[in-house]
């Protein structure tokens, strides 16, 4: 924003304009000066930060096109060293909200191809009434490990997203830009290795 400058005053009751280039002595703005007077000499230069308005949609609209909803236009990844594995946590998400829905409980691993058709049978629902944008061919692997561990709570998972959701709390505030509008995350390596792990609970805050 201007303030103090001598001839070409239209710039000192203008609102914020953004500088598009700077050289050493002079700097370049986004506006159409053509009717302001001639500039003479001096002004003072103050930065203003701009609100800036984000839309977002309803979770129900974004749930069915989750790309259509993001920044970019498709799932971030937030480990590059698991590509595409966004798409198919959001697929095995849409499976496991088709089982509770139906079942009224959380899947458990004897529910996994149950959960499974469920996801195909939404996925070809939405995509045939032109909801959805979702592409993605489902690895059962990593789908039957978000079914399996769905009604767990893993502590390292639940400590991330604790302080990931304080963070976006404070963004409410309007400092820093909200995430948009998305994070579908896994830690699929502090699970147990092995297959048959024993779920039976023993009353104590270890229960998973």
């Amino acid at each position: 924003m201007f303030r103090e400058v001598e001839g070409m005053t239209e710039l000192n009751t203008s609102k914020p304009i953004k500088i598009t280039d700077t050289t050493t002595f002079t700097i370049t703005l986004d506006i159409d000066s053509t009717s302001f007077g001639d500039y003479l000499r001096q002004g003072v230069v103050e930065n203003i930060k701009v609100a800036k308005t984000v839309p977002f949609h309803s979770w129900a609209d974004s749930f069915k096109n989750p790309a259509g909803s993001s920044q970019y236009g498709m799932l971030e990844t937030p480990d590059l060293s698991k590509f595409g594995r966004s798409e198919q946590l959001h697929a095995a998400l849409i499976g496991i909200l088709a089982f509770v829905n139906h079942n009224k409980r959380y899947p458990e691993t004897a529910d996994v191809a149950e959960c499974l058709g469920m996801a195909k049978d939404r996925i070809a629902t939405l995509q045939k009434e032109s909801e959805s944008n979702i592409q993605v061919e489902i690895e059962e692997p990593v789908f039957a490990k978000a079914v399996q561990w769905s009604a767990s709570s893993i502590s390292p998972m639940a400590a991330f997203f604790g302080g990931f959701i304080a963070q976006e709390i404070v963004k409410f505030t309007g400092k820093y830009s909200p995430l948009k509008q998305w994070l579908h995350f896994d830690i699929y390596e502090t699970l147990p290795r092995e297959e048959n792990v024993n779920r039976v609970t023993t009353g104590t805050r270890y229960d998973d």
